[in-house]
């Protein structure tokens, strides 16, 4: 299992759907699993339910990922990360864990348009920079490895990931 963690905004599920397409593997986001397990958007869940009770269905998403026998990559939602049980699952689970990284500035720019972020309502970037405040520290120590892809492209950051991560590539192989 190749897992990305990072703030919202930081590409993890546009980079994970991509690098699961590249190494022919399945793609998993924890706020999707959330959702289908619910039947409920991540907002309707922090809105009716609160927040302690979507961290219960998170962690019980990244419970029934973890526990699968295929190779996935799997999209972790910002917030997950803080959860000890959480990451010692993750540690267990992972070939690799990925932090993907980036300025609040272009975070703030890239989750403007997310309905489904409540976190982020009111002050995008004072609630960004008390995550970032908060989280690093979990990210730098569960990671295995750091891309800052501010300034990058998908299939930069997705080549980085495979050469980073030591990962068969498909398109390479089928090239030899």
């Amino acid at each position: 299992m190749i897992v990305l963690i990072g703030l919202m905004g930081s590409g993890k599920t546009t980079v994970g759907k991509a690098l699961a397409k590249k190494l022919n593997l399945d793609f998993q986001d924890s706020d999707d699993a959330v959702e289908k397990t619910a039947k409920s958007s991540v907002r309707e869940i922090f809105a009716n339910q609160g927040e302690a009770v979507f961290r219960k269905l998170e962690s019980q998403a990244l419970a029934d990922i973890c526990s699968r026998s295929s190779a996935v990559v799997l999209a972790v939602a910002g917030g997950a990360i803080v959860a000890e049980d959480n990451r010692e699952l993750l540690r267990k689970s992972a070939q690799c864990i990925v932090w993907l990284d980036a300025p609040t500035p272009t975070l703030v720019l890239r989750t403007g348009r997310g309905k489904h972020r409540p976190l982020l309502d009111g002050d995008p970037v004072g609630s960004l920079n008390k995550m970032r405040q908060d989280r690093e520290p979990l990210y730098q120590q569960l990671a295995t490895h750091h891309l800052v892809t501010q300034s990058l492209s998908v299939k930069a950051v997705v080549e980085q990931i495979i050469s980073a991560c030591q990962l068969y590539d498909v398109d390479e192989a089928t090239k030899k």
